[in-house]
């Protein structure tokens, strides 16, 4: 063969194989945005829904915990009778200094953000919330972290701006994941904590979601 024909014929499957890699990039883009848009690393809203009432359980479990989750004056215990809907999902601290602007929250034990609520608003810091109670649920803006073993902790009323973290953060014990606040269903400026259970998976493109069951924080010393 001529070397044209044969530069035309490297040029042809050159060409080829340009297109190619054309093609095979925007696949790869088009699939990676698929798998990101599954997964919302916050839920912004101020839709106000509504979550199942959690059942209270109990259970041991094997985790390392934090001594400490936020500075408060005062508390509102867990309630309920077991195997029953819970009187009192969670644990409530309440911090009621204002002299102070932030109260940061730490968590309870090593795990992964797989729930991010935002967008909640409040009326005030240190009385009843009048705006949007029901937003995330009530809960206003949260965070919910999997420890582990369909163990989870819920961290509810966080502060407009004081969510820090977001889905599929890692964090480690005793770490600042975000601010008390008066957000959701809330009559002051506090942190309500609720450790779970939950066999499914959290759905972080989805309005607030509720465990299957809720256990008593003091349980494990909080």
């Amino acid at each position: 063969l001529s070397n044209r024909i044969k530069n035309l014929i490297y040029q042809q499957m050159n060409n080829r194989f340009n297109l190619f890699l054309i093609f095979f990039s925007f696949l790869l883009s088009a699939c990676s945005q698929e798998i990101e848009d599954a997964t919302c690393l916050v839920y912004e809203s101020q839709e106000e829904e509504f979550a199942n009432v959690q059942v209270v359980g109990e259970k041991d479990l094997n985790l390392d915990f934090s001594s400490f989750i936020a500075s408060y004056q005062t508390r509102v215990e867990f309630s309920g009778p077991l195997g029953e809907l819970a009187e009192h999902e969670g644990l409530d601290l309440f911090n009621i200094d204002k002299d102070l602007s932030d109260i940061p929250i730490h968590t309870i034990a090593e795990g992964v953000v797989v729930y991010a609520r935002t967008g909640c608003p409040s009326s005030t810091q240190f009385s009843d919330n009048t705006i949007l109670r029901e937003c995330g649920a009530g809960w206003g803006n949260h965070l919910v972290i999997d420890h582990g073993n369909n163990i989870y902790s819920r961290y509810g009323h966080m502060r407009f701006d004081g969510v820090y973290k977001k889905v599929g953060e890692k964090v480690d014990k005793d770490k600042i994941i975000g601010l008390m606040g008066n957000s959701g269903r809330s009559e002051g400026r506090h942190l309500h904590l609720e450790i779970g259970s939950y066999s499914g998976d959290f759905d972080s493109c989805k309005p607030s979601q509720s465990f299957d069951f809720v256990f008593n924080p003091a349980s494990y010393g909080f």
